[in-house]
C-alpha cells in the first residue's frame, strides 16, 4: 500500500464549521461539527465563540493534522463491474431464441424508422 503525506500543501489556517445554539436567557452552546468532542457554553453569543476558539488552538498546539492520500488497490472486479454477468446465460436453452427475437426487433425498429425519414 502506498501512502502519501502531503504535509507541504498544509496550510496555517483550519476552517471549521461551529454549530452555535443562542439560549432564551442569551447563553450559547458552541461546538465544532467536525470535532463534536469540542463544545463550551458561555453566557453570550461571543463568549462561547471564543473559548470555542481558544480550546481548539489550545489543542492544536499539540497535534499536528496532516492530509493524506492512500492508494487503495483496485479488484478487478471493481474495474470492470459488467465481468461478473459475463457468461451466465451460456447455457441457457433460451438464450438463442432470445438473441434472435433482438435482432428482429432491432430490424424491425430500423426499418420503422427508414419509413419515417422517407415520408418527411
Amino acid at each position: 500500500m502506498e501512502i502519501n503525506t502531503l504535509a507541504e500543501s498544509q496550510t496555517a489556517n483550519l476552517k471549521v464549521n461551529i454549530l452555535l445554539e443562542t439560549r432564551g436567557d442569551g447563553s450559547a452552546i458552541a461546538s465544532i461539527l467536525e470535532l463534536p468532542q469540542y463544545h463550551v457554553e458561555a453566557a453570550t453569543r461571543e463568549q462561547a465563540l471564543l473559548m470555542l476558539e481558544q480550546l481548539l488552538v489550545q489543542r492544536m498546539d499539540k497535534v499536528e493534522v496532516i492530509p493524506m492520500e492512500i492508494k487503495l488497490p483496485q479488484s478487478e472486479q471493481s474495474q470492470r463491474p459488467w465481468m461478473k454477468f459475463a457468461g451466465v446465460f451460456k447455457d441457457d436453452p433460451d438464450f438463442d431464441a432470445v438473441q434472435q427475437y433482438i435482432q428482429e426487433y432491432r430490424q424491425e425498429l430500423d426499418t420503422a424508422e427508414n419509413v419515417a425519414d422517407s415520408d418527411t
